[in-house]
């Protein structure tokens, strides 16, 4: 049988369900100088890909990469061309590979089914997702919270904002044990968004939330931080320079003057001037021993002060430092944890 007669053509024999994931279907043309009867091995490659058909052809003038949806926007069919060139390489859009990249071609598979054809040259940022999913993600995350949390029980807070969500979200197994601890959250949390008041609400347990992919669609994960790579931050660093940030925390005291008293009383009285909230890393400040009812400090008296020059004083005295996060919405926050 000559090569031009050498077709192949895999079908299954069930059409695409409603739901399910894309069509795809492979068109190979085999460039002038491709290796005779090299055709089956790289069937046997892409056989155990979850495709709906094979087509291996000679080559003609103008043959190119490319892919393309026969399918609509809702239901999606693609048909891909790659080259099957003389140095025995497959070029699919955006990649080469060889015989041996069997699990590579699988990763470009799942790029294609998952964000279709601009998800095969689209740039990655964090978790695995492309820029536009990241931002669709953290804008998902941003309504803020309308209820009050300091004193509620962590598992009851955290449902409450997972079932607020307009994304899907899962709980490992590991993080259900979390749950069970039925400890209290010890910060206020309202009106922060959504995003960054459940990564605050699960961090004391030792949980953490990250976006990951499934079924095609983006979902929210909460695991314990041991079975992930990658987690969602408790807010974010500011593009601005703190001071045009967080503007409040820059403004001026008449006076002050803080006389050996507990540090948690000195944090209290300067919050309560201010609408910034303040966040705590209270696993940190375990981990480290920092009690910041325990711990007195001093603030010499001094007239026209800022309230961050203030709190970053005694916050010092205790081991401590501040920083301004912004959450999902960009409103800002006090982020105070271990100093080193």
């Amino acid at each position: 049988m000559t090569r031009k007669a050498w077709v192949v053509f895999l079908a299954l024999a069930c059409p695409q369900l409603a739901g399910a994931a894309p069509r795809v279907t492979f068109e190979l043309v085999t460039e002038a100088g491709f290796p005779f009867g090299g055709e089956q091995r790289w069937v046997n490659v892409l056989k155990d890909l979850d495709q709906s058909g094979i087509r291996i052809r000679t080559g003609r003038v103008g043959d190119k990469t490319g892919v393309t949806n026969r399918g609509t926007a809702a239901t999606p069919s693609y048909h891909v061309v790659g080259i099957l060139s003389a140095a025995n390489k497959l070029e699919l859009t955006g990649a080469v590979f060889s015989l041996t990249d069997g699990a590579k071609i699988a990763q470009w598979f799942e790029k294609l089914r998952e964000g279709g054809v601009a998800g095969l040259t689209a740039q990655r940022a964090a978790f695995g997702l492309t820029p536009d999913q990241l931002v669709a993600f953290h804008d998902a995350l941003s309504k803020p919270i309308a209820f009050k949390t300091k004193g509620a029980r962590a598992g009851d807070v955290a449902r409450k904002i997972v079932n607020g969500l307009p994304v899907p979200f899962s709980v490992t197994n590991q993080a259900r044990r979390g749950f069970s601890r039925n400890e209290a959250i010890l910060d206020e949390l309202s009106g922060l968004s959504a995003g960054t008041a459940l990564a605050a609400t699960i961090r004391p347990l030792g949980l953490v939330m990250s976006p990951q992919k499934a079924a095609g669609k983006i979902e929210l994960l909460i695991s314990d931080v041991r079975e992930v790579e990658e987690s969602w931050p408790v807010g974010w660093p500011p593009e601005l320079p703190a001071h045009k940030a967080a503007p409040e925390l820059y403004e001026h005291l008449p006076a002050a003057e803080i006389a050996d008293r507990p540090l948690s009383e000195a944090i209290e009285a300067i919050g309560s001037r201010l609408e910034t909230p303040f966040l705590f890393d209270h696993n940190g400040m375990a981990r480290e021993e920092i009690d910041p009812a325990a711990k007195k400090v001093t603030f010499k008296r001094r007239e026209r002060v800022a309230y961050l020059r203030v709190l970053d004083n005694v916050l010092f005295q205790a081991r401590l430092r501040s920083e301004v996060r912004l959450d999902e919405a960009g409103k800002p926050f006090l982020w105070i944890s271990p100093r080193g």
